[in-house]
């Protein structure tokens, strides 16, 4: 019921409202033939991201916490003032890299990562599992 539940606030956007965040644009994740739906937070900082797709990305396991990749060129941002507490299913930018992160685990961050968006774990999963296949992420039409 938990898992449902928590599925169904994803849906309709009500996790922003839970987390302090607001909802702005939703991005397709593709990996091979699946497609999944990343939720972008309405932020100055995301819509930097927003500006650099669509884009093709490899992630990397770092440690447990995350998975990571690169992206093409950095975002422009070149500091961060706030601590973030991160969840399963965060997207992230990592200012000192300039990578973008999607957590694996709840996390508490310095001063170092932006949070961009999030996603259910449907799309956690699939990040996961992904292994060094290349994943394209785009603005949903």
């Amino acid at each position: 019921m938990q898992n449902f539940v928590q599925k169904a606030l994803l849906t309709a956007g009500l996790t922003a409202v839970l987390t302090g965040g607001t909802m702005a644009q939703d991005l397709e994740l593709s990996i091979g033939a699946n497609t999944y739906t990343i939720s972008l937070y309405d932020s100055k900082e995301a819509q930097l991201l927003l500006d650099k797709l669509p884009v093709t990305l490899t992630f990397e396991n770092f440690g447990r916490n995350e998975r990571i990749a690169d992206l093409p060129s950095r975002l422009p941002i070149t500091s961060y003032k706030e601590s973030v507490e991160v969840k399963r299913g965060s997207l992230a930018y990592y200012v000192p890299w300039g990578n973008l992160c999607v957590f694996r685990v709840n996390y508490q961050s310095p001063n170092d990562l932006v949070l961009l968006g999030e996603m259910d774990e449907a799309t956690v999963k699939a990040v996961e599992q992904s292994g060094s296949q290349q994943a394209t992420l785009r603005i949903k039409e």
